[in-house]
């Protein structure tokens, strides 16, 4: 794991969707960023909480294991793990 984009540890609540299909536990706020696709990991990170406060975003170093478990509180962002944590976001940002 990068020592500069440490996984930190934050409660799971676990639901059975992802993205779009969690619109539903989350009335008037977001759950997918399309557009922060490219950006770098931080300022996603800050947009994606200030968007939907009821979600904590992760930066994770690509390459770097993540347990394939949905949560609902939180957003994976995978950077480049050589330029972690201001690389650009390597997937689509979307709660689960």
């Amino acid at each position: 794991m990068s020592l500069k984009c440490p996984f930190p540890h934050i409660g799971c609540e676990n639901c059975d969707c992802m993205g779009i299909t969690c619109q539903h536990l989350f009335p008037g706020l977001k759950v997918e960023w399309p557009e922060l696709r490219g950006v770098s990991g931080l300022e996603a990170k800050r947009i994606i909480e200030n968007d939907n406060p009821k979600v904590t975003c992760v930066l994770v170093p690509q390459g770097d294991g993540v347990l394939h478990i949905n949560c609902c509180n939180r957003v994976l962002l995978r950077l480049p793990a050589n330029d972690c944590p201001n690389g650009p976001v390597l997937n689509l940002p979307q709660v689960g």
